[in-house]
């Protein structure tokens, strides 16, 4: 019934083009035969016999179309309300008769149910597992899916008519077939990618054809007895389906409305009278729409060091008279080439390192079935080792003798156990061994293959782009014919300067108080500035609270017209960037639904952030997302609520199939080996893209290429990059981020004069968020000046930011910024390089204990955060801590603190000889010119920042003194006496003008040890 329902309404109701408003619309005088024309159904006004008005429930749901109640038609089209009907939902419903004795349908439909994020207000009921699969077989009343799990043809969603090779989700329902046995039934079988598009029928044979080389269909699926022929233009609605060659089958073929019926006459020759002549002109043959797809290399090579650049690097040669490409200016025709040898200096650098953490003459223990190895360092991950990796033994007495392989299968906090040979590990009696270490190349030899693949798929398009040609939208729009679809946002910000520019409404709309007309109760428009009011119709968001810029972001992501350029979220800290990116993931996932996504990250923290979020929102089921861990990634390193959600690279076909798959960039690298085609994945998300390196962004932005793909980038090119462990590849660059070279492209980089009204960046390309949800207006004005054009707002909620702006220790109050002056003296040891400062740890120590014993704050350690830039220095404040018997707060490097945060947040600079620092400047060691680590240090309180350090070498490097001046113009400097600010050729006032666009990507490095 619904699929006779859903074929006449969608005819009846969604037609763009009428050409004839006498068409009959009884369903009994639809039916036509072929070859005549009059199979077009076109669209008309249809006058509503009756209306009325009711509650329900939605019974049905598949593909554009559902029932409310078992009878009442819906298009999902006509839902109201930023939630689409699911089946379950309880609606509102708004329902017309056509004509007497006729059917009903929806003519507005609401959902009733919460939104996601009132859900600690209603609990949910516990959703069922569920499962991705192929149908392997099919019988007449039952099938099976991965070839163990049977479902019952009946128990697919309404109009769901299987085949074997349908991808599809299902939900697993345990059924009771014995009082001793319990069996797992597939239920609610429903395809798992729909694809609606126009093409042109490649071929039509008697029983079968193919639309565009890729889609398979049969005579049934074509309406009204039409038989397609070949260049026949048609509509076509197809599910993710291995037939043959082919990854889709129609469900649906329609021929497109044109003056002969929509096709070509095969029977007439294809002449055409040239115009203004009266000759007639044969036409040529075009190239094929249709060809092969590009696929992605199955084969992982070796990608091999050359001998004589470890030669060169371990000699102490020229490498640029080796590698001269290493001084070049990277450009299509050298890339390949440079970042080889880039990766190449990079992995000779690790096994440098990890040489250095070789054991001499050491026994192993026997431990169950393994060899027990005792690594000191271990806990501390000095040597990082992880499960998988090779460690080779050598007998001492005996150099020329074998080398024995061992794998690590087991990580202890103080020991590795190991699996040799067999006859090694039987025969193993306790003697002594030398071990050397090694590294997996795995990670190194996917950046050298996504290197290759980006130069001959990516292109320069991506890789250097230069010009911007805007496509149509990858949503359907229903507007009024000449409405624009590409306009540009109005931007709105207040600078700290005190001056308010385009000031538009860039706080979130209340849902509640907005009528029809997309006006609130006094009248002003709900719609963001300059944004096509009926674009901003199409998207319904999700997440309510965010702001006009995040809107801005995910309308221009979903709406994809920059593509395959990539599109980047600019996310200042705390500005929410992520957020953004869960809400574009979300509306790409819902209102595309043939698209896939692969959503990644530098690291297995920040994936499994992006995860949790997109499973918080409750638009995801357990058959939509998959969270693909490295093999070697310990179970009890995910998040609890993560866990059904994970899979570990066992069945990656099946993995590939997800809707969404949640990843680190190095780990999207396994799907390669699948050997995908162009288009498997069509959109590629990379978070926090500014800490991976460009061969290591272009592992998951590769999975796209070849396609109509879609790129975002999400980061902050201001803030630290990656961590690159060769001086020699930092050197020569590959410490830049792909994200951070981008933004230096003219198509990307900040106009203020040809984009004022979107924060000087062109909105096609680039979306920089203002709005920071995390400091105090006294911690943020210094790097909004120095890092992001004086632009950021502070809409931070004061209960949390303002908690601490009484505190006695404060120079000034509500000012929660201290800079204690210290000439003290920095110390090493005669064992270790690192360096720390006795001084500088007592009066550390002082202010947490002073906040840690304030009963009227009640911090806890988890609100408080030190940051020094040396390990020595860390290890002694840690130690002060244990001693004074005050409990133990997170101590680390400005690394270990990237995107996070703190209530208070206590610095410790160290560097104290004012005689030394000039070496420190040159080779960028701890904080000292390095302007990014600067940013990230003062950039993670929330309500509290101190600053302990020496103003004397400090003041050396322009960041630091800007911080200096500020702090002593706001009246929150303590300490020893200032430095003369003269001797650097400034008069001693802070210049509230200074804009260090280009000092923001200063270089990154500095000295952790």
């Amino acid at each position: 019934m619904f699929s006779a329902l859903g074929n006449i309404f969608n005819y009846f109701f969604n037609q763009e083009d009428t050409e004839d408003d006498n068409t009959e619309t009884r369903t009994d005088e639809v039916q036509s035969k072929w070859p005549d024309s009059s199979f077009i159904i076109e669209e008309q006004e249809i006058e509503a016999f009756e209306t009325r008005r009711f509650d329900g429930k939605v019974t049905h749901v598949f593909g554009e179309h559902g029932l409310v109640d078992g009878e009442i038609y819906f298009a999902l089209d006509d839902s109201q309300g930023s939630h689409k009907p699911g089946v379950g939902d309880a609606v509102s419903v708004v329902a017309k008769q056509q004509y007497e004795n006729g059917g009903w349908y929806a003519e507005e439909i609401t959902v009733v149910s919460k939104s996601w994020e009132d859900e600690e207000e209603e609990a949910e009921a516990e959703p069922k597992s569920a499962c991705v699969g192929k149908i392997t077989q099919l019988g007449n009343e039952t099938g099976m899916i991965n070839g163990e799990l049977e479902f019952e043809i009946d128990s697919c969603v309404e109009n769901f008519k299987p085949w074997r090779g349908d991808w599809v989700t299902a939900e697993l329902e345990a059924v009771k077939v014995s009082e001793d046995e319990d069996r797992v039934w597939a239920v609610n079988v429903e395809p798992l990618r729909q694809w609606t598009f126009v093409g042109d029928v490649s071929a039509a044979m008697e029983d079968h054809g193919y639309v565009d080389g890729e889609v398979y269909f049969t005579p049934k699926v074509c309406v009204n007895n039409y038989r397609p022929r070949k260049r026949d233009r048609v509509k076509v609605t197809a599910i993710e389906s291995h037939q043959g060659k082919c990854s889709w089958r129609a469900t649906q073929v329609v021929p497109c409305s044109s003056d002969d019926g929509g096709r070509s006459n095969p029977h007439k020759v294809n002449q055409y009278k040239a115009a203004g002549s009266g000759e007639w002109v044969i036409p040529g043959q075009r190239p094929q729409r249709f060809q092969n797809k590009m696929k992605l290399p199955q084969k992982l090579p070796s990608f091999v060091v050359p001998e004589r650049l470890r030669q060169c690097v371990w000699c102490d040669g020229e490498l640029t008279e080796l590698v001269p490409e290493l001084a070049q200016v990277l450009t299509m025709d050298n890339y390949v080439k440079k970042f080889s040898a880039l990766l190449h200096l990079e992995e000779i650098q690790q096994e440098i390192d990890i040489r250095q953490f070789d054991l001499h003459r050491v026994c192993l223990r026997r431990c169950g079935e393994y060899l027990a190895l005792q690594v000191p360092g271990l806990a501390e991950g000095r040597p990082s080792i992880l499960i998988g990796d090779k460690i080779i033994l050598t007998d001492p007495g005996d150099p020329d003798g074998p080398c024995y392989e061992g794998f690590v299968h087991e990580i202890h906090s103080s020991e590795v156990l190991l699996k040799f040979n067999p006859e090694f590990q039987g025969k193993y009696n306790g003697e002594d061994y030398n071990v050397e270490f090694t590294f997996n190349r795995t990670s190194l030899r996917r950046c050298h293959q996504a290197v290759s693949l980006a130069v001959r798929h990516l292109k320069d398009t991506v890789l250097f782009p230069t010009y911007l040609q805007t496509k149509m939208p990858q949503i359907q729009l229903s507007k009024p014919s000449g409405a624009q679809d590409v306009v540009k946002l109005q931007a709105s910000y207040t600078g700290f300067g005190g001056t308010t520019q385009n000031n538009g409404n860039c706080h979130p709309q209340n849902k509640n108080s907005v009528d029809k007309e997309g006006t609130d109760r006094n009248g002003k428009s709900t719609y963001l500035p300059n944004i096509n009011p009926w674009t901003q119709d199409q998207v319904k968001f999700f997440n309510r609270s965010l702001n006009n810029r995040q809107k801005a972001a995910v309308i221009k992501i979903l709406l994809g017209q920059s593509r395959p350029l990539p599109y980047v979220i600019f996310g200042p800290p705390g500005t929410g960037k992520t957020m953004t990116m869960v809400e574009a993931i979300l509306q790409v996932f819902s209102q595309i639904p043939s698209s896939r996504i692969i959503a990644s990250t530098p690291s297995n923290s920040a994936a499994d952030l992006l995860a949790e979020r997109l499973v918080a929102s409750g638009l995801v089921k357990e058959s939509d997302l998959v969270r693909l861990n490295a093999f070697n990634r310990s179970l009890e390193n995910v998040p609890e609520v993560l866990e059904k959600y994970c899979r570990y690279g066992d069945d990656l076909e099946l993995i590939s199939r997800y809707r969404v798959v949640v990843c680190t960039c190095n780990s999207a690298g396994s799907l390669y080996m699948l050997g995908l085609k162009a288009g498997h994945f069509t959109h590629a998300f990379v978070d926090e893209a500014g800490q991976a390196t460009e061969p290591e962004c272009l592992i998951s932005t590769g999975l796209v290429a070849g396609a109509d793909g879609q790129i975002v980038l999400a980061g902050d090119p201001k803030q630290l990059g990656p961590v690159i462990m060769s001086k020699f590849s930092k050197m020569y660059g590959l410490e830049f981020s792909f994200l951070e070279r981008l933004m230096e492209r003219s198509l990307y980089m900040r106009n203020e004069r040809l984009f004022a009204d979107h924060g000087g960046f062109d909105s096609m390309l680039v979306t920089m968020l203002v709005e920071n949800y995390r400091s105090h207006p006294a911690i943020l004005a210094l790097p909004s000046r120095l890092f992001y054009f004086d632009q950021l707002e502070v809409v931070s909620d004061p209960a949390l930011t303002h908690t601490l702006c009484d505190w006695d220790m404060l120079p000034r109050k509500n000012h929660p910024v201290i800079f204690h002056g210290l000439r003290g003296e920095d110390m090493r040891e005669t064992d270790s390089p690192s360096w720390f400062n006795p001084m500088e740890t007592v009066q550390v120590v002082h202010y947490l204990q002073s906040l840690l014993n304030n009963r009227k704050y009640r911090l806890t350690v988890d609100d408080i955060g030190i940051i020094t830039p040396y390990r020595k220095q860390v290890e002694k404040i840690r130690l002060m801590i244990d001693k004074l018997d005050v409990d133990m707060v997170k101590v680390g490097s400005v690394e270990e603190f990237q995107g996070q945060e703190r209530k208070a947040i206590i610095i410790s600079t160290v560097r104290a000889n004012e005689k030394l620092i000039g070496f420190d400047l040159r080779h960028t060691l701890g904080f000292l010119s390095n302007a990014k680590r600067f940013n990230v240090s003062i950039t993670r309180a929330q309500a509290l920042l101190i600053i302990v350090g020496n103003p004397h070498v400090l003041c050396q490097d322009d960041k630091w003194r800007s911080l200096i001046r500020h702090c002593v113009d706001n009246g929150a400097y303590v300490g020893c006496e200032l430095p003369d600010f003269t001797q650097y050729g400034e008069d001693g006032k802070e210049d509230g003008h200074e804009q260090s666009e280009a000092d923001g990507t200063s270089d990154q490095g500095g000295d952790n040890s």
